[in-house]
């Protein structure tokens, strides 16, 4: 499954044609065969799809987007920022704010400001919890394309990946731009940078999917954001500073005048990739050629999964580079060892991609080679041979579900019977398949996501990713989760928006049962009974995958951050219970009035089946608390996070019931019940109130699934 794509460390692309700034063309026409490359190109082949085990969102299904271009192999991993103490010995330079206030600014235009550019540097951070992109990096590719366009205008220029060599912080902050990429999960350390570099008294640019859907909290920190493809924005930005012009005529350019935050109208897609130069790997810093390479042939994506940030970012309309220009490009890389196309659907335009592959072929440009593709990929035989003759080794399938349901409400256009013929038709012509799935769907309960383990291992998908539903910035799901308050989001923290936390509340299950289902089904699939199943066909290659999956996932407990978030969706799941105790409660009030929802009935029906006597609080407040006591074990009182307009009145009604029984009765037992209008029942706070019955969550569970049955809530299962 991003934000939605596989990864090493990220996505590239080649050098530009014609240009002293094309890295060397290597004179063997093919790839050695000796022993040391092949186990150079196993390592760098393991390496790759060990990355893609932990791939983070900016789409969930496989790319991650930069400034201007999308990413291809990954959300980057983190790091720690230098620390702001390491500014103080730096001298003190005017900042664009203060640039812009010197300015007269009665006009209620923009500011111009005049600032002498010569060095600009660009940096991709990297995220701060374990990840293991940095074993086979590879640049995203808007940096890198950024570099080269002003490389070619005659600046200065260095661009630093964080996973591939640490950041050379004088060099940073002695710069006179800095542009910087941020993701949803990297946003954190972007901004620390960003807030370093304006200390500093240079320029800061930030740009990448996050900030190009979140650009006002960008210019919390950052002098300029560059929103959606950044490449003639970008430009033009540098040359208005150097010219003292002002902005308003940038396209793309998101900017404060007197604290208030100005937004440039969007520009049209690019519609001829071509005019962009190939990027210059040489330009980054520790970059070594040879290994594993990306390439963009195209970008947008015709379909509208849910959880992807792709066609928000790039439209649905599907732009390309000239099939001739992609093989100019690979041909600037010949004697690499394994291409990774970056395009979200590589077979999208089955025609060009034909041409493409017949091209390859022709040219002898057939390293070993990957690609992000749909279901019915396998649909034209002839396609499949050609990816067979053109030295295919694996694909990356965004599979996502095998839960019905859940296809359908990710609008994913495929069903379970073509991922199957998929899967065999892979196989068939010797291509292997990384397998890439999204769990935590509102359709998605624990028997679900075990379930696709299992799947997975009966049908031999080689190797897998579960990543967690994440409401990503420019999603639609982000929409719906996050910004209309349709759900809860239980986290806000970006850095914990990479696919592999739970940030929202789904309604089948837990938070925490999420979160455990999903590193439960990984385990499952990196067990020793799936390093097993390789073995004995002989497959050393997978044998290795599933086998370095098993330790990664190891790592992952080991990490601190990750273990805190564990507990924490933990806490909050039994925190009743441990105030109140386990397996106490024989009998619970609540106010009579929340009989009449829905909802109501439906926590009724569920205390049923747990053993477990409801009395209306319509009778109980008769009692004095004296005899409440004797009546009921605990109190639920019912809170409203939304109400609905026409049902503002009923919630009103029953606040003000809930709001005396409360007073009258303070100090009896207490859990709070969520009402959340348009969103419909939600497991968690039904099994909060379980826990205080009984600790057995499989029992609570079966009891919900039962009681919304018997309500008509959903169908039996």
């Amino acid at each position: 499954m991003c934000n939605r794509a596989a990864r090493p460390c990220r996505s590239g692309s080649t050098t530009g044609p014609g240009t002293s700034l094309a890295p060397t063309s290597f004179s063997s026409s093919r790839p050695s065969s000796s022993p040391t490359h092949l186990l150079r190109l196993s390592c760098l082949r393991l390496a790759l799809l060990l990355g893609m085990l932990v791939r983070g969102p900016n789409r969930v299904k496989g790319k991650i987007q930069d400034m201007g271009v999308t990413d291809a192999i990954g959300t980057p991993h983190m790091g720690e920022s230098p620390s702001p103490g390491e500014l103080t010995s730096l001298p003190p330079r005017c900042s664009v704010s203060q640039l812009a206030l010197a300015v007269s600014q009665s006009t209620g235009e923009t500011p111009p400001m005049t600032r002498t550019l010569r060095k600009l540097v660009f940096v991709e951070p990297k995220s701060t919890h374990l990840h293991i992109y940095s074993r086979v990096c590879i640049p995203r590719l808007g940096s890198v394309l950024l570099a080269t366009i002003m490389r070619t205008k005659g600046y200065d220029v260095r661009v630093y990946i964080e996973d591939i060599h640490p950041v050379d912080m004088d060099e940073v902050l002695s710069a006179d731009l800095v542009a910087i990429s941020a993701i949803t999960s990297t946003a954190p350390q972007s901004y620390r940078l960003a807030d370093q570099v304006r200390a500093a008294g240079a320029i800061a640019v930030i740009g990448g999917t996050h900030t190009s859907f979140l650009p006002d909290e960008g210019l919390e920190h950052a002098d300029f954001v560059v929103r959606g493809e950044g490449e003639f924005a970008f430009q033009e930005l540098v040359d208005a500073i150097q010219a003292g012009q002002g902005f308003e005529k940038i396209q793309n350019l998101s900017y404060l005048v007197s604290g208030r935050a100005v937004h440039n109208p969007e520009r049209p897609k690019i519609p001829n990739l071509d005019v962009n130069p190939i990027p210059d790997y040489h330009l980054i810093a520790g970059w070594k050629p040879g290994g594993v390479i990306s390439v963009a042939t195209s970008r947008g994506c015709p379909f509208s999964c849910t959880f992807c940030s792709v066609p928000g970012m790039y439209g649905h309309a599907f732009r390309t580079h000239s099939v001739a220009r992609v093989l100019e490009e690979l041909e600037s890389h010949r004697g690499n060892l394994y291409t990774f196309f970056a395009d979200d659907i590589f077979t999208a335009n089955k025609k060009r991609v034909k041409e493409l592959l017949h091209g390859m072929i022709a040219r002898d440009l057939t390293t070993q080679w990957g690609a992000q593709v749909r279901t019915e990929t396998v649909d034209d035989p002839e396609l499949l041979q050609l990816m067979r003759d053109s030295n295919c080794f694996n694909v990356y399938v965004g599979f996502e579900s095998i839960n019905p349901r859940t296809l359908k409400l990710f609008n994913k256009k495929q069903d379970l019977g073509k991922i199957e013929r998929s899967i065999e038709r892979f196989h068939a012509y010797g291509i292997g398949i990384h397998g890439m799935f999204v769990v935590g769907s509102d359709e998605d309960d624990l028997e679900t996501i075990d379930a696709t383990a299992d799947f997975a291992l009966k049908h031999d998908i080689d190797s897998i990713q579960f990543m967690i539903l994440t409401p990503i910035p420019g999603s639609p799901d982000y929409d719906t989760i996050y910004a209309h308050g349709e759900k809860y989001v239980i986290s806000r923290n970006w850095q914990f928006y990479d696919g592999h936390h739970v940030v929202h509340q789904p309604r089948r299950l837990s938070p925490y049962e999420l979160q455990m289902g999903a590193i439960k089904a990984m385990e499952k699939f990196y067990s020793w009974r799936g390093i097993a199943q390789k073995l004995l066909k002989r497959d050393l290659y997978y044998v290795t995958i599933r086998y370095w999956g098993k330790k990664m996932i190891r790592q992952w407990w080991k990490d601190k951050e990750n273990r805190a978030h564990v507990e924490w969706l933990r806490a909050q799941l039994y925190a009743d219970a441990a105030e109140l105790g386990h397996g106490g409660v024989k009998t619970v009030a609540l106010p009579a009035l929340l009989l009449q929802d829905a909802l109501g009935r439906l926590l009724e029906r569920f205390l049923g089946e747990l053993g477990v006597t409801v009395v209306p609080l319509a009778e109980a407040a008769l009692e004095g608390s004296k005899r409440a006591r004797e009546t009921f074990d605990c109190l639920i009182t019912p809170i409203v996070k939304r109400a609905a307009q026409e049902r503002e009145e009923f919630h009103a009604r029953l606040a003000t019931v809930t709001a005396a029984l409360q007073a009258q009765w303070e100090k009896l037992p207490r859990v709070s019940f969520p009402l959340v209008d348009g969103q419909g029942p939600v497991f968690e706070p039904f099994a909060k109130i379980g826990l205080l019955v009984t600790q057995n969550l499989d029992r609570i569970r079966d009891a919900y699934k039962t009681a919304g049955v018997a309500e008509g809530l959903w169908e039996a299962v």
